[in-house]
């Protein structure tokens, strides 16, 4: 089960767009995985900046969410709103996506993508939305946001089911090898392994609990020299931006 899907958040005129998630079904278990690259574009949709280290996997107890395409929600940054909303990650993974569906605003939800995974009485499955597609479920196979034929042939090399600690090495070398290409996909890799018996392991980069909560504070962090947003273009280009979309 594969979508393929590159998608925009909207803020005030300006977009913050990229990512790259996966998640493999294994003999052992599942593994999700994710970039932490925002990028911040212009009303063309062409980047000026970029800032890594984002969290993208969102999991509690034995389910997890993985979101492409959405950085904030009405300007709250989407790891705030579901630090306020953990109830939502409570649904069983068959139905978290429908849930996170109806708390996002339309304007929103019908621009991302998502991936949940976990275990279903006992088996593992894992879903995926697009913003066209339903939803679809599977307890086999791998599903990922962006086409990644060096994943895919990875996989089908092994001809049969992979171990986790194989689907996590093939998933960090297939989101490296895309961000080669794609400048919109790097930074750290998060890579997350579910299994049913256990609680969720962090096998990589875990997920952090930020005191941020919204777009504008990344960019206060980026002035107070916290945080780095990297230009690609000149730095004025990029400041100029930035005053535009959060004012001091």
């Amino acid at each position: 089960m594969l979508f393929h899907l590159a998608v925009i958040a909207v803020l005030n005129g300006y977009q913050y767009g990229g990512t790259f998630i996966g998640a493999v079904i294994c003999r052992d278990g599942i593994v999700m995985a994710s970039d932490s690259r925002i990028t911040f574009m212009d009303e063309t949709g062409r980047a000026f900046g970029y800032v890594d280290g984002l969290s993208k996997i969102y999991v509690d107890r034995g389910a997890a969410v993985a979101v492409s395409g959405l950085t904030s929600v009405e300007g709250e940054l989407f790891s705030s709103f579901v630090n306020r909303n953990r109830f939502l990650l409570e649904r069983p993974v068959n139905e978290i996506l429908f849930g996170f569906g109806l708390w996002l605003p339309f304007t929103n939800s019908n621009s991302i993508g998502m991936i949940s995974a976990g275990f279903l009485d006992g088996k593992p499955l894992v879903c995926a939305r697009a913003p066209i597609v339903p939803q679809s479920c599977s307890n086999a196979g791998f599903v990922s946001s962006k086409n990644s034929p060096y994943l895919r042939e990875r996989l089908a090399r092994l001809g049969r089911l992979p171990t986790t600690a194989e689907a996590a090495d093939a998933l960090k070398a297939a989101i490296e090898e895309y961000s080669r290409t794609e400048p919109t996909v790097g930074g750290p890799i998060s890579i997350l392994k579910l299994t049913n018996e256990e609680k969720p392991e962090w096998l990589a980069n875990p997920s952090s609990n930020s005191s941020l909560t919204r777009i504008c504070d990344l960019v206060r962090e980026h002035r107070a020299g916290n945080r780095r947003i990297v230009p690609l273009g000149t730095p004025e280009e990029l400041d100029r931006h930035l005053k535009a979309a959060c004012p001091k």
